[in-house]
This record gives structure tokens, C-alpha cells and sequence, in this order.
């Protein structure tokens, strides 16, 4: 086996058998990747906590082809007002599962690393998120995912929204218009407060535009729970 370093965000984790630990990362050297701790859960050396996700680490591995065992993890960021904030943690949770199920185990992509972690930490450092800008940062990362596969093609979504109604293809543009030209957030989430409605009926387009060209099976409704808090 051969010793490997690589920065980490923190997909998803799963506990097997008695003390150990299944996660799955997605790394900036190495892509996708599932890795085991062993023991982890009743080591006094190690916390679980260090690969809760959310996390951004720096891991120590073991590899051996595709077979990884995590040797030592050091925490570089745990988004801790993610954690704080409802609207901010279930649209990070929808991104680190929409990850999980877009990309393919060892696919390296680390500037799209690099871009997840600009994500995560933009998210972190709002202030407060309301629910119209809630849905226009969905929108952005589904159209980052986009560009990312190739597959933003702006004339065929152009098409999607003319078959609902030719004012949509206007009012996109004006969200588009408000997030290059507003002078600060707090601007921009008063403006995107007037689109609510529109950025959520978008997000499920984009999200079906996914599914369908990368064959996966994204789904923001498992989410986003609005209907239960009453926003």
C-alpha cells in the first residue's frame, strides 16, 4: 500500500460492524473516493466528529488501488454556521448529495474542489440567507454542475421555459441581471425576494435538465422542508 495526502469535504459517513467507520469523501487530488476508519469509534485517539459532513479535512490514507484506510484526518474547516442555520444546512446537505450521486469514485476534478469549498464557504459567511436567495444558490451551484459537464446548453433551456411561458425566458434574465449589478447582499436578497417563486419553479427545471443528461436522480424536495416550518 502507498501513503496518500489530499484535502477532503466530507460527503456522507456510515457506521460498520462494532467501531469502524465507511466515508465517503470528495477529494481534491483523487475525486470521489470511500475510505475506512477503523476502530475509529472507540479510539481515545480519534473523534468521529473530525469526519462529520460538512467538513473540509486534510486525510491521511492508506491506498491500495481503489481500497483506502484513512491513517490520520485533520479538521481545516467545519462550516460551524452551516451547522447553526436551518435554510444554510439543507441546501449544503443538498450539494454534498447531489455530489455524492453526480460523480463517479476516483474521478479527479479539483478545481471543481476548489469551487465547492468557495460554495461552502460563501454559505457560511452569509450573514442570514432568505428564501428567495435560499433558491438562487441552488440555482447557481445546478449551473455550475452544469458548465462543469458539459452539458449548459442555454438554447435548449430556452426552450424548457418557453413551453411554460415566454415571460420566464425575461425574468431569468432580470435574476441574472440583479446578481451582477447589486451592490451588496443584503440588496441582492431584498430583490430575489420579489422571485421566489420563479427561483424555485427554475431550480426544478435545471434539476430535471441534470438528472436527464447526467442520468442521476437529484432531488431538492428531500431538503428543502419549508412546508414544515412555515416559510
Amino acid at each position: 500500500m502507498k501513503i496518500i495526502k489530499t484535502n477532503c469535504i466530507v460527503l456522507k459517513k456510515k457506521e460498520m460492524k462494532e467501531a469502524d467507520l465507511l466515508v465517503t469523501l470528495f477529494s481534491k487530488n483523487y475525486g470521489k473516493i470511500m475510505a475506512t476508519a477503523y476502530g475509529i469509534r472507540k479510539s481515545k485517539k480519534r473523534n468521529t466528529v473530525s469526519l462529520n459532513p460538512l467538513n473540509e479535512i486534510e486525510i491521511t490514507l492508506f491506498q491500495k488501488n481503489n481500497y483506502y484506510i484513512i491513517k490520520d484526518i485533520e479538521i481545516i474547516k467545519n462550516f460551524k454556521n452551516i451547522l447553526k442555520n436551518i435554510e444554510k444546512l439543507e441546501i449544503s446537505l443538498y450539494i454534498l448529495d447531489s455530489i455524492d450521486k453526480i460523480y463517479y469514485m476516483t474521478e479527479e476534478n479539483g478545481n471543481f474542489f476548489d469551487k465547492l469549498v468557495e460554495i461552502l464557504n460563501f454559505i457560511d459567511a452569509l450573514p442570514y440567507i432568505k428564501k428567495g436567495y435560499k433558491y438562487y444558490v441552488v440555482l447557481s451551484f445546478l449551473r455550475r454542475i452544469m458548465l462543469e459537464n458539459g452539458i449548459y446548453d442555454i438554447n435548449e433551456i430556452s426552450l424548457i421555459l418557453k413551453k411554460d411561458r415566454k415571460e420566464n425566458i425575461q425574468k431569468y434574465k432580470e435574476i441574472l441581471k440583479i446578481s451582477k449589478n447589486s451592490s451588496c447582499i443584503t440588496e441582492t436578497q431584498e430583490k430575489m425576494e420579489n422571485y421566489t417563486g420563479f427561483l424555485k419553479k427554475i431550480v426544478i427545471i435545471f434539476e430535471n435538465f441534470v438528472n436527464r443528461n447526467l442520468q442521476t436522480e437529484i432531488k431538492i424536495k428531500k431538503f428543502i422542508m419549508e412546508e414544515f416550518y412555515g416559510n
